[in-house]
């Protein structure tokens, strides 16, 4: 099992693109995931950050670390974002290898908390995000906001 950063493996950079858009985009917005992903390489702002799973040569999932997840809540910043692993893969708790890699940087690049919105109900909260409140995406959808202190 390897995690992969692409800020630091730039040369998966294209396979994420791909991975990443096939599990969470649409066919509206390939060029958004290509512009965040291709540019964590260059940046040396604290974000984005984005990862893969690697089981055996073969991509299993995926997670992203992002200034704002295009919710409501635009006074939070970062957001935990695009977590994805292969249903085969599920129940051997590999999220949280992606989670803690997540959790990692973003203390590494001096952030204190990190964020998400999900629809999940007690997946999250077993990896120390607590619920804050409901944030709205765009088309007004709701989703749930959780935080997760990184000071330890």
């Amino acid at each position: 099992m390897r995690i992969i950063s692409i800020r630091h493996e730039p040369n998966y950079k294209e396979v994420a693109v791909k991975y990443i858009h096939s599990k969470w985009g649409n066919e509206n917005n390939y060029q958004l995931y290509e512009d965040s992903i291709f540019g964590c390489v260059s940046t040396k702002e604290p974000m984005p950050y984005w990862y893969l799973l690697e089981d055996d040569k073969q991509i299993i999932g995926c997670i992203g670390l992002i200034d704002h997840d295009f919710i409501s809540r635009t006074d939070l910043s970062p957001w935990l974002c695009s977590l994805y692993i292969e249903k085969d893969h599920r129940g051997k708790a590999l999220g949280s290898l992606l989670i803690e890699q997540v959790k990692k940087d973003a203390a590494q690049e001096g952030f204190e908390k990190i964020y998400l919105c999900t629809k999940l109900n007690d997946f999250y909260e077993k990896y120390d995000f607590h619920y804050i409140g409901v944030g709205f995406y765009p088309n007004s959808e709701p989703s749930n906001t959780y935080e997760a202190n990184l000071a330890r």
